[in-house]
């Protein structure tokens, strides 16, 4: 299998640091990889992030002064009413369609974004031009606004503090679809909204309307959309009725990307991969998932099961081809990694993978705008949510989502195809809440 040298090239032609990897004696008990306990004053300050206000600006400025960004306002936050960006950049001809922070509360990807956005429009160096050469991006850095920006009293004295949460701001109201979806919320600080990832729908804007369209008799307890589709059941499908989610759904047909990358974090309960108490046990710091179809539906960890839907297992609607780049896509990011050698950055796992009929990656993923063209699709999570992640473990996950950015692009402008990894480092590698053993 191909092996590359990220740090020697990839990192120095981007000019991003790297981050190092030394830890404090943790307190074995709440153990958190370069973080407190959980609630502790000591948690990350989210003024580390960019606000939206700050973001625009950033984003504005690259666009001045580049000639190679091109950044459109393709939306609105329901809540907030702040600007959704996208950037364009590249003239290849394999497409690239990468969101980060569709949950609020999950800030990396935004900040890594940005630094990629940087220096793609700016950097001068052999890697971006042979990057840009072969590669076209279509980036929406920030999803949800209104969940970046997120402030409630939580700790009831008598303030508002910046945390954060996953849903963006927006009520429900009769009429706009048969029911009340099962991702609507109030949780936490009683505002509603919606959890964005579940409000995507398979079908192309104009063949679905939420208000007309969703009978009766495709909804379960009144709040699951179960959604015929192409001879299958689509269970808990999405009304797309936010309109962040109609933003990026346009986004993504207009791109028409061949790859479709998504950025998120995860909650606790890491594992270890022995019982070793000389030492605290080694975790797993991001998790990685490829979408897949019916080819490798043996592969799946969902399957066979009693009176289990193909489509709670794998998507059907992705064929072999595709469905194997998917696969060689997270294979290549677990290869970087693992390059780190014998430390916190070669524990990565994965997701057992099943759809998510309302998520942006299966509901997208067939390509809704053509039908001809599946779209290999990636998901990245890193651990813990921003409200308990120390500072050391700010840089940990930015320099992990880094690695699987660049040298995912790196190797995709190499070979759209990417017939030098292999789908077995993907099935090979320990399913999210198993054992780690090093590698």
């Amino acid at each position: 299998m191909k092996r590359r040298s990220f740090l020697k090239t990839t990192a120095a032609s981007f000019g991003l640091a790297t981050v190092g990897t030394a830890s404090a004696k943790p307190d074995r008990d709440n153990y958190r990889p370069g973080g407190p306990k959980l609630g502790s004053s000591k948690s990350i300050n989210l003024n580390a992030f960019h606000t939206n206000e700050e973001l625009t600006r950033e984003l504005e400025a690259i666009d001045r002064k580049s000639n190679r960004v091109s950044l459109e306002e393709i939306g609105r936050s329901a809540g907030r009413n702040d600007p959704i960006w996208e950037v364009q950049v590249g003239n290849g001809d394999t497409e690239v369609h990468l969101i980060t922070q569709i949950h609020g509360d999950e800030a990396i990807g935004t900040e890594v974004a940005l630094k990629v956005i940087k220096s793609l429009g700016m950097s001068n160096s052999r890697q971006v031009n042979h990057i840009l050469d072969n590669l076209s991006f279509t980036i929406i850095p920030r999803v949800n606004p209104d969940g970046a920006m997120y402030h409630y009293d939580f700790d009831g004295d008598g303030d508002a503090e910046w945390v954060g949460r996953r849903q963006n701001t927006q009520s429900w109201t009769e009429g706009e679809s048969q029911y009340r979806p099962y991702y609507y919320s109030t949780s936490p600080g009683g505002d509603p909204g919606y959890d964005m990832n579940r409000d995507f729908n398979i079908q192309p804007p104009s063949e679905f309307n939420p208000r007309t369209d969703a009978e009766e008799e495709w909804w379960s307890d009144e709040q699951y959309l179960d959604m015929p589709y192409e001879g299958h059941t689509l269970f808990r499908s999405g009304l797309r009725l936010a309109p962040e989610v109609r933003a990026v759904t346009e986004s993504f047909i207009d791109a028409d990307p061949d790859y479709a990358i998504t950025h998120h974090h995860k909650g606790g309960n890491l594992y270890p991969d022995s019982g070793d108490e000389n030492k605290p046990a080694k975790q797993t710091l991001m998790s990685v998932m490829a979408a897949y179809g019916e080819d490798y539906l043996d592969r799946s960890p969902f399957y066979p099961a009693t009176h289990e839907p193909v489509t709670d297992a794998v998507n059907p609607f992705l064929d072999y081809e595709t469905s194997t780049r998917s696969i060689k896509l997270n294979s290549l990011v677990i290869d970087a990694l693992a390059q780190r050698g014998n430390s916190i950055f070669d524990s990565i796992t994965r997701y057992g993978y099943y759809p998510l009929w309302g998520s942006y990656l299966d509901s997208l993923s067939p390509n809704i705008a053509n039908d001809a063209n599946s779209v290999a699709g990636m998901l990245y999570e890193v651990a813990y949510q921003t409200d308990d992640l120390g500072q050391k473990g700010l840089g940990r996950q930015m320099e992990l989502t880094k690695v699987g950015f660049l040298e995912s692009f790196d190797a995709l402008a190499d070979d759209p195809e990417l017939a030098d990894y292999s789908v077995e480092t993907y099935f090979d590698t320990p399913l999210y809440g198993e054992g780690i053993q090093s590698r």
